[in-house]
């Protein structure tokens, strides 16, 4: 689901119904922390609680050691289907850069339609964003390379064609 379909369910579901209370979000909240956690997808987990509609349960994470973030939002992805099992409905977006996972989803946890929204965020490991830095830095030194290749292969080109010019005058 693309961000602008999940945000017009989230505003049909805001606009139709009332927040659920504090103690049906941190029953979310634990069993959201809980799946991360356990997941070792993250090595640094933090979930709370806010009082925004937008984003009921917040959490911040670092992905552990060796996960990038579309790998962390694809696993958070599988994780929130087991977690909003029990919920009467529910709906979810990510998207992953390289350097940054964003998790939003919403659910109704009753026949009243009371909701919760969550909104999830984590970037890489120290450890990884060390390994991207070298990679990158790699990529740009063979592209350096390359372009230096080409500029020769360019060079000798012209003095081809510059011999044969003056063999044909």
């Amino acid at each position: 689901m693309d961000v602008t379909s999940f945000n017009k369910l989230r505003l049909a579901v805001q606009e139709n119904a009332s927040p659920a209370d504090s103690a049906l979000a941190t029953h979310l909240r634990n069993a959201l922390q809980a799946a991360l956690t356990e997941s070792r997808l993250f090595g640094d987990v933090e979930l709370g609680h806010t009082d925004d509609v937008d984003q009921l349960v917040i959490g911040v994470c670092r992905c552990a050691d060796g996960v990038l973030p579309w790998e962390a939002g694809m696993g958070l992805e599988r994780l929130w289907q087991t977690v909003a099992a029990d919920t009467a409905w529910e709906a979810h977006f990510v998207s992953c850069t390289d350097s940054l996972m964003d998790f939003q989803a919403a659910v109704t946890v009753d026949d009243k339609g009371r909701y919760i929204t969550v909104h999830v965020v984590a970037e890489p490991s120290e450890a990884t964003k060390a390994v991207q830095a070298a990679q990158a830095a790699e990529a740009e030194r063979e592209a350096e390379r390359q372009a230096e290749l080409a500029e020769q292969a360019d060079g000798e080109t012209a003095e081809a064609q510059q011999s044969v010019s003056i063999l044909r005058s």
